[in-house]
């Protein structure tokens, strides 16, 4: 005699083979969005890091800027003028060389505003320079050219820092001597105090 199979029996198994079948899709999607987000974190770190020695660059090209008085050089009328020993620097991104959305948005803006903030500059000194009535020296146009990328500098090294941090990295790049107490930041802080304090002592020596 025939044993009758309860009508419930092929809806658990229906059910039980769904659940099983969801149960594998759900552990595909989990490896596959986990494989992603290391993927992400992994492309994340490199472009952070890659980024931030492009800034810390700058930021060393900004300091050769700021701390250049200018050197005599003969003109063709044969008078000397002052010029500057160091190329002011510029900042240019390659933007098809990295994924951007793997940065946090508050970091992108401000890599994103170097640019722009160093054509300001490049713009404003070649008036300075246009309109400057200080020659052979152009002492106006040099502490200005020092102003102006003793800031840059301090703004790309410290963007290059949060983003080291932001990644868990070293917030520094390692020095080549150990020993070495050189700081990029703190020459840069020093080169515009001494700006500025030049500034505040000629307005005052104006105003008596």
């Amino acid at each position: 005699m025939a044993t009758d199979i309860p009508a419930a029996v092929p809806i658990l198994a229906a059910l039980i083979g769904a659940a099983g079948a969801l149960l594998g899709i759900a552990i595909s999607f989990g490896r596959d969005w986990y494989g992603q987000k290391l993927k992400d974190g992994q492309q994340r770190t490199f472009v952070a890091l890659r980024i931030a020695a492009e800034l810390d660059d700058f930021a060393i090209r900004c300091t050769l800027a700021a701390g250049d008085h200018g050197q005599p050089e003969v003109q063709q009328c044969g008078q000397e003028e002052y010029v500057p020993e160091y190329p002011s620097p510029d900042f240019q991104l390659d933007y098809s060389s990295y994924d951007w959305r793997l940065l946090p948005k508050d970091l992108l803006m401000r890599i994103l505003e170097l640019p722009h903030l160093t054509k300001r500059a490049h713009v404003y000194l070649s008036e300075v320079i246009e309109y400057g009535t200080d020659p052979p020296y152009h002492q106006e146009y040099f502490n200005e050219r020092s102003l102006q990328f003793g800031r840059l500098g301090l703004k790309a090294a410290q963007v290059a820092r949060d983003l080291r941090l932001k990644v868990g990295a070293p917030p520094e790049m390692a020095q080549l001597d150990p020993d070495d107490a050189y700081d990029v930041c703190s020459h840069l802080q020093d080169i515009v105090y001494d700006v500025l304090k030049t500034r505040r002592a000629n307005a005052e020596s104006a105003d008596a």
